[in-house]
């Protein structure tokens, strides 16, 4: 019968405190419309900066290698099948 009444007092106590804090906590700012038009420019300006260098650097290749700029084919050599298997 302990056991269960410390149960319930320690279930209580938990519920009161997420409670205090859920009720207590700020109101959290929203982005503008502003804020996410300008993300989504920003997301897109990255994603035609690494399609642009793909293409204009690696194309008929598989992947672009950031170092060299240089494209990767893959190979069908046998030592490559872990490289081709976990990247795709």
């Amino acid at each position: 019968m302990f056991y269960f009444e410390n149960l319930f007092v320690s279930f209580l106590l938990s519920v009161v405190i997420l409670t205090t804090q859920t009720c207590s906590s700020k109101e959290q700012k929203h982005m503008s419309s502003k804020e996410r038009i300008q993300l989504r420019e920003e997301a897109r300006d990255m994603f035609y900066h690494a399609y642009n260098a793909y293409m204009y650097n690696a194309y008929p290749a598989d992947e672009l290698m950031p170092l060299s700029c240089a494209g990767r084919y893959r190979g069908i050599s046998p030592n490559r099948g872990d490289i081709d298997d976990s990247l795709g």
